[in-house]
């Protein structure tokens, strides 16, 4: 994967600066810290991000296993993302990145990277991205960019969280946003481009306060173009290729643990597993077409193949020992560092040029489909995440009535709830982004009881809900 990076704006390190610090003119305590370390903190004490700790990465945990939770994943990608941009910076210390790269390299902010970092994920719904879909369905007849887990995330720090009585969000510098910003540019209905990628994932909410942020985030950079995708920062590339490593390492090696990823079989090319992985596959694609890899089939299984070989990868199935448990550390750490030094940044004529190489990206591909076919299309996991889509979907339906401009539903809402719904209008738009906010921030446990409650099966003081997003 070859992309052209956009050099620094020739003024960015002047505005490096928080709206409100540029609103009151810079006029401001002093701190040890350094706004960028600052940004770092405050998403970390977030409770937007505490919240991930009962968000399930792809599962819950079952059977006396311990899985990824959105939590863990999400400081790993943090983690994970800082080192690669120290990484860079030191190999243009050792004048192994040289002129605008080396300049462009030096300009990222490895706090920021990693305040962008912990924020990634903290938009994610309740039960991941089967709630995407059904927020998405429930609320575009009303709002039409409806809800996207990064522009929710997006706009958790700059308009949901609260860090005190003075400030709107977390107050993060235009560094911080723009690192965050995966996706920077907004909901496009009728995509005009191949693929529909501006239909399927967006950064921003269109429209108040979420324009504004993001156009105070993207200041210095080329307006949108119909037909053409928005240039990402140097950061939200670091940022995007930590959180695709990190999530296909760690939960290959969740799987294998808990029995149901056979990495040891899947190393032997006369093993019959081999012919069951590509069946696998073969369904995954045929049901879902477009939204099935870029690679052949055989490539996918060739690929994962020749890395549990080259790497090291199990023999086993794994025996829960402190070798096994040793060995597979290591088996991820290769894999890890493997695909940091495939994240390479260089001059290329006039341009800087970001390479990811192909096969690093095929292999972090793999490894997903690994996940994909062996857990997420289990029967199992399908039947439970019907019951998620029928929780979300009524407990939708339940607070858009209770948000009627009538007001008489409107003791059924949380507090905070309540308090953003009377700062609007009263629009089906309006009622519809706050019940969006709302369930969007509630943890798993917390949708299951306010349901169970909404359809009289329990019993117990109501759940103020938003205590759980700020």
């Amino acid at each position: 994967m070859k992309k052209t990076l956009r050099k620094v704006p020739p003024d960015w390190e002047e505005k490096r600066i928080s709206r409100q610090w540029e609103a009151s003119g810079g006029v401001g305590k002093k701190s040890h810290r350094t706004r960028q370390e600052r940004d770092r903190d405050r998403v970390l004490y977030c409770s937007a991000l505490h919240r991930l700790g009962s968000v399930t990465q792809v599962t819950a945990p079952e059977s006396g296993y311990s899985f990824h939770n959105r939590l863990g994943h999400s400081l790993k990608v943090a983690q994970v993302g800082r080192r690669n941009a120290e990484r860079l910076q030191k190999l243009a210390g050792k004048k192994k990145i040289r002129g605008a790269a080396a300049d462009l390299v030096c300009s990222v902010d490895p706090d920021a990277v990693e305040a962008a970092c912990l924020a990634h994920d903290l938009g994610h719904p309740p039960f991941g991205h089967i709630a995407e879909t059904v927020l998405q369905e429930e609320a575009s007849p009303y709002v039409a960019d409806g809800f996207e887990g990064n522009a929710q995330s997006f706009r958790i720090v700059t308009q949901l969280a609260i860090r005190d009585g003075e400030h709107v969000g977390l107050d993060l510098t235009r560094e911080t946003l723009d690192y965050l910003l995966k996706y920077p540019w907004r909901h496009w209905h009728k995509d005009p481009m191949k693929g529909g990628k501006r239909e399927r994932k967006w950064g921003y909410y269109e429209g108040g306060d979420d324009e504004e942020s993001f156009k105070f985030a993207r200041e210095g950079w080329p307006k949108e173009e119909k037909l053409k995708l928005p240039d990402r920062s140097l950061g939200a590339e670091i940022m995007d290729w930590a959180d695709d490593l990190t999530y296909a390492v760690h939960d290959v090696d969740d799987f294998f643990r808990a029995g149901r990823v056979p990495l040891d079989r899947l190393r032997n090319p006369d093993d019959p597993e081999i012919k069951r992985f590509t069946a696998l596959l073969t369904e995954v694609r045929d049901r879902n077409p477009n939204e099935f890899p870029d690679y052949e089939i055989n490539d996918l299984v060739e690929t994962v193949r020749e890395r549990l070989s080259d790497d090291g990868g199990p023999e086993e199935p794994y025996r829960h020992t402190n070798a096994a448990r040793a060995d597979l550390r290591e088996f991820g750490s290769r894999l890890i560092t493997r695909y940091l030094e495939a994240f390479k940044v260089g001059n290329a004529g006039k341009s800087v040029k970001l390479t990811i190489t192909p096969d690093a990206v095929r292999e972090v591909t793999a490894l997903k489909m690994l996940v994909v076919v062996y857990v997420i299309q289990r029967p199992g996991l399908a039947v439970v995440q019907q019951g998620q889509k029928k929780v979300i979907r009524e407990l939708f339906d339940y607070y858009f009535k209770a948000t009627d401009p009538n007001k008489k539903g409107h003791h059924l809402l949380p507090p905070g709830a309540k308090e953003r719904l009377e700062a609007t209008k009263y629009t089906a738009g309006d009622r519809a982004r706050v019940v969006v906010d709302l369930i969007s921030g509630l943890t798993e446990t917390a949708a299951v009881q306010l349901h169970r409650r909404w359809c009289g099966w329990g019993s117990g003081p109501a759940l103020d809900a938003t205590a759980l997003m700020g």
